[in-house]
């Protein structure tokens, strides 16, 4: 007897990590929604589909969807409603393209699981990236607060595994300066558990340590909003401060962007559409 749950959605870059929670929440869903956001800060975002018939393949028993879906007009509300509101309290937190982004990525795919009866969702986030706000603890238990009042679970299969020792990935993301993991990395300690060894035991990919690499740049579309983002951590904020204060604003940050976010999404539950429906782009 199979006792899958029905259908979950997966946020879906076509990375190693994504490509990893959705092997695995294959696992537990008998149907899995692919989702890949595309706007104005991501470049090739065909390549996402570039796993997927592996999905297919080592997992025949699932059923595998993607969709590709436009985010401009939802993520520039994301990044300029109440600006100076923001401006003022948090300062340079307003150019954290990298996690209002991927807050536009949640509020689109709260929608798509709002309309579809999807009950579950994930992503690829890991505790080895969390420079990234929708990659701290703190700011996933907002997450999980915002899709919990939804009546949806928001999970993260894959947070736990390591990231990878690759100095050509931890170099380009200039990671081991503020992090204890980053600079054993760098320094060549010991992988351990990563998503691209899990990747490779399940057959997926045809190797363990992937990114960074050409193929990863083949599996998933480039994002280089993240410079900014780096220019902001590595050379204006973390200099002068510890990771705990930096942790720490970016929470309340996101706390409250999340938390009037929440609240738009309560009012679409209710009536099917309110404030976010003009801001609403249909899938591909």
């Amino acid at each position: 007897m199979d006792d899958k749950k029905t259908r979950a959605a997966v946020l879906y870059s076509g990375g190693t990590d994504s490509t990893l929670a959705a092997a695995l929440a294959s696992l537990s869903y008998g149907r899995l929604d692919l989702l890949t956001f595309r706007w104005c800060g991501l470049h090739n975002t065909a390549n996402s589909g570039h796993n997927i018939s592996r999905l297919r393949d080592r997992f025949p028993s699932a059923e595998f969807s993607h969709s590709v879906i436009g985010i401009d007009r939802l993520a520039k509300h994301v990044f300029y409603e109440r600006y100076l509101h923001y401006l003022r309290h948090y300062g340079f937190f307003v150019l954290s393209v990298c996690g209002l982004c991927k807050l536009s990525m949640h509020v689109r795919a709260a929608i798509y699981c709002m309309d579809n009866g999807i009950s579950g969702i994930c992503d690829g986030a890991s505790k080895g990236m969390d420079l990234f706000p929708a990659q701290m603890r703190p700011v996933i238990e907002e997450l999980k607060k915002m899709y919990g009042k939804l009546g949806i679970e928001y999970f993260t299969p894959v947070y736990e595994y390591d990231s990878p020792n690759n100095p050509e990935f931890i170099d380009r993301l200039h990671l081991e300066r503020f992090t204890d993991k980053g600079a054993a990395d760098a320094a060549g300690g010991p992988a351990g558990n990563t998503a691209g060894d899990k990747l490779y035991e399940m057959g997926i990919l045809p190797e363990k340590n992937v990114k960074g690499t050409a193929l990863d740049r083949k599996m998933q579309s480039r994002c280089f909003q993240f410079i900014l983002h780096n220019i902001f951590v590595r050379w204006y904020y973390l200099p002068g401060r510890t990771y705990g204060e930096f942790e720490q604003t970016t929470a309340k940050f996101y706390a409250e962007k999340i938390g009037a976010f929440t609240g738009l999404l309560l009012e679409y539950k209710k009536n099917g559409g309110g404030r976010l429906k003009k801001f609403i782009q249909p899938a591909d």
